[in-house]
């Protein structure tokens, strides 16, 4: 089992910075995902900013259209440093 994402927050050049329940935070770029055809809508960056954290991983869409698998999440993701975070 994986550690699961608790916050995942949007940013610039298709990446997230992704919270894990582990208390890690990972940046992943979805830009090499994007031509993909299930992932297409995500080109459209009003969208893509309205990524969710659900079921331990992220989606967008009312009916949950897009997802990672939390094993790409968390494999394909690089350690940053969040400094600023409260304890």
């Amino acid at each position: 089992m994986f550690p699961k994402i608790i916050t995942a927050i949007p940013k610039s050049g298709y990446k997230l910075e992704l919270e894990f329940d582990t208390k890690i935070w990972k940046e992943f770029s979805v830009l090499p995902y994007l031509n993909y055809p299930v992932f297409q809508p995500l080109k459209d960056v009003s969208f893509f900013n309205q990524v969710v954290v659900k079921h331990g991983t992220i989606v967008w869409g009312k009916e949950e259209i897009i997802d990672f698998d939390p094993y790409t999440l968390w494999t394909e993701s690089v350690e940053i440093s969040k400094s600023n975070l409260v304890s």
